[in-house]
């Protein structure tokens, strides 16, 4: 072919070209990202600065409201209304309020005022001061426009001491819903905005170099905290980053040659981390259905029954919700005395494949105790139709493991209604499933308001509760913790027991029903004593009390241990408390001191329920506990292959630190072997001896020596 067929075939051209257009288109999309980036620089820097300004807003606002949300809980309190009334009310207000602002996390100080805004009491760190002088005629007017009962919080900036403080005030009321009109006492809380805080809220909120001005600061961004009448009193101020600019001037030297590469590395690493994020994802559904699943019958348990029901509570729009039925199998233990756990095992696993299947609108199932279920029924269908499909459903004989066998069943129910909490749902069908048991074997009762007599089932508990406590009627109950070497029992743990005239109920109510009302120092109390009046006529065994976060928080809390301690004259070093996780990340700084305080008595210290939470190495280390006690759904999960490496792992982390194992929930003799083997040294659970009474307790060692 001569030069010039060559050039004039256009076809020749095609390759070429391609190559010179897509060089060529290369290098303006090269030019357009530069100017892309550029732009991109300057708008990441105005977006940086959007987003500062509006995670400072947002802070003050969580501030704001997390005050309010403490003034809430302390202006609507009955005890504190009456309180008020009597001709002690200072002492009680320094014991409930001024006392504790001395070093409390959620304010710094507390005043009552009357309803012309006249100063009753007021309290700043511990001590007692003169609001009015402090915060000036605006406190005056704010607690005025405050007196008003059905009002929410009111909170505004005030200057103080040279400093700014966020400053709420509420009626005091007894109830929540209080008709309009009348005024009543004023209670405000404040918060200082102290450099500690203000650092707090940087770390939180990504804000760095967050500081207090007294004037705004040229060429910083800041937010003005203006007073209630509008004036600036000082600002939240912070050195914009400007990070677009940075990171272009960072890459731009590179750039040209690292789009290619870019492009290349973003495609892998998208794919690479949507595969991690898919499989992370993965591991995390498995571990939350591990701990929110029964392993024996496939049901939830009662963590997953709880999460189950707040969601569905919490979704709820119409006037009437869901049912919950709680079943009580009649003959169970029967089962298990004549063939064996291994055939009461399978039975509970037929059992529940009934319950599943016994009606077509059921929300979900749960199994939460050795012969206990739950069913949730949806809305709109027929709570006693259910009850009734559950009876029918168990009354047909069961095969299993070459056996026939049949059992019964007692149910109890109760409907949702607006405003009624989970536990509240939860308490309802338990009391509903008492009288159902009480009225015999296959009955099923619906919760009546005749249950709960003639007021409001949370105010009636509370006050029954209270004057439970107050005639010392509160029942402790004892299980036996054995050692796994000889089975013989090396301790005990005190569980409270609250049975009122309607019914039982459970811990998992009255005890945050205590916490919210403040009885659970009492109750706390009234444990402690009987705990140690019980070890004491019984040497030779620890004793094992549950804290409450609430008590453990307490300032006082380690100089009233000590005090009934030396009031009984008992040895420190017999005394267990046990703590779960949650109070270690919500105020480690106070559980810490209490912990600290306590230990150096020689009381020691274990973690609860380990394996359901988020507790580290690094929190078991930094809090050095004397025991580790395993939650029971490990035990349960000990059918699972999974199960038992998780349990294994569980407890060979336990022997690196050095920590003793307790375990819980252990049910069948098959379990205590495992157990036995893996190393752990110590269990408790049913096959050794559910909570009892100290006369029944006192029945038990031989028993159990020959059991272990």
């Amino acid at each position: 072919m001569t030069p010039g067929k060559y050039f004039g075939d256009w076809r020749n051209w095609v390759a070429p070209a391609a190559i010179a257009g897509t060089l060529v288109v290369a290098l303006f999309l090269a030019f357009l990202v530069v100017m892309v980036l550029e732009a991109m620089g300057d708008k990441a820097n105005e977006i940086d600065d959007t987003r500062a300004m509006s995670a400072a807003q947002t802070a003050l606002t969580s501030v704001r409201r997390r005050l309010s949300g403490t003034l809430e809980d302390n202006a609507v309190w009955r005890e504190a209304f009456i309180a008020l009334q009597s001709q002690n009310r200072k002492e009680w207000m320094w014991t409930n309020w001024g006392s504790i602002s001395a070093d409390y996390q959620l304010y710094d100080g507390v005043a009552v005022t009357d309803p012309e805004g006249r100063l009753i009491a007021s309290y700043f760190k511990g001590t007692e001061f003169d609001a009015v002088a402090a915060f000036g005629d605006t406190f005056v007017r704010q607690a005025r426009a405050a007196a008003e009962p059905d009002k929410p919080p009111i909170t505004n900036v005030f200057k103080i001491h040279e400093s700014v403080a966020i400053v709420g005030s509420r009626a005091l009321q007894p109830d929540r819903n209080m008709p309009p009109g009348g005024r009543y006492n004023v209670v405000t809380m404040f918060k200082l905005l102290t450099p500690a805080m203000v650092d707090s809220v940087a770390s939180d909120y990504f804000l760095p170099d967050l500081h207090l001005a007294v004037t705004r600061p040229p060429g910083e961004l800041s937010l003005p905290l203006t007073s209630i009448d509008g004036d600036t009193l000082a600002y939240l101020a912070w050195p914009g980053r400007n990070l677009g600019t940075r990171l272009y001037d960072e890459v731009r030297p590179a750039l040209t040659g690292a789009l290619v590469a870019l492009g290349i590395l973003l495609a892998t690493a998208v794919f690479a981390g949507y595969a991690e994020l898919q499989s992370l994802r993965r591991l995390a559904l498995a571990a939350d259905r591990e701990a929110t699943r029964d392993p024996l019958s496939g049901l939830l348990n009662r963590k997953g029954m709880i999460r189950a029901l707040q969601a569905h509570l919490g979704n709820a729009r119409e006037s009437a919700g869901l049912t919950l039925h709680l079943i009580d199998l009649d003959g169970f233990k029967a089962v298990n005395d004549t063939w064996g756990h291994l055939v009461g095992d399978e039975l509970i696993g037929a059992v529940a494949a009934r319950l599943v299947t016994c009606h077509p609108r059921l929300e979900f199932a749960a199994r939460f105790g050795g012969d206990e279920f739950a069913l949730a029924s949806r809305p709109g269908t027929d709570p006693a139709e259910v009850a009734e499909a559950v009876l029918l459903a168990l009354k047909q004989p069961f095969h299993v493991a070459g056996h026939t066998t049949e059992v019964g069943a007692s149910v109890g129910y109760a409907t949702h209604a607006p405003e009624m909490d989970t536990f509240e749902l939860i308490r309802r069908a338990d009391m509903a499933l008492y009288g159902a048991k009480e009225a015999g074997r296959g009955q099923c009762i619906a919760f009546t308001p005749e249950m709960d007599r003639d007021r409001e089932v949370v105010a009636e508990l509370e006050e029954q509760l209270r004057e439970t406590l107050d005639r010392g009627e509160l029942s402790v109950a004892f299980q036996p913790v054995v050692s796994s070497e000889n089975g013989a029992v090396a301790g005990v743990e005190a569980l409270a027991r609250w049975s009122p005239p309607q019914g039982p109920v459970s811990p998992d109510v009255f005890i945050p029903l205590a916490e919210k009302s403040g009885l659970i120092f009492q109750l706390g109390q009234i444990v402690l004593e009987r705990s140690i009046s019980f070890a004491k006529a019984r040497p030779g065994i620890d004793i094992a009390v549950n804290v409450s976060p609430t008590q453990l928080c307490s300032p006082d809390f380690a100089d009233s241990v000590a005090a009934t301690l030396a009031a009984e004259a008992f040895d420190p070093r017999r005394l267990i408390l046990e703590v779960t996780e949650g109070v270690l990340f919500d105020s480690p700084l106070q559980a810490r001191r209490a912990i600290d305080a306590l230990r150096a008595m020689g009381i020691r210290f274990a973690l609860d329920d380990f394996g359901t939470g988020y507790a580290s190495i690094g929190t078991l280390n930094h809090f050095t506990f004397d025991r580790l006690k395993l939650d029971r759904s490990l035990v349960q999960g000990l059918d699972s292959e999974r199960g038992r490496a998780l349990l294994n792992a569980t407890v060979s982390l336990a022997e690196a630190l050095g920590i003793p194992v307790i375990v819980e929930g252990v049910e069948t003799p098959e379990q205590a072997g495992h157990l036995r083997q893996l190393g752990c040294q110590f269990m408790q659970g049913y096959y050794f001896g559910k909570p009892m009474s100290a006369e029944d307790f006192d029945s038990l060692p031989g028993r159990m020596a020959r059991a272990g």
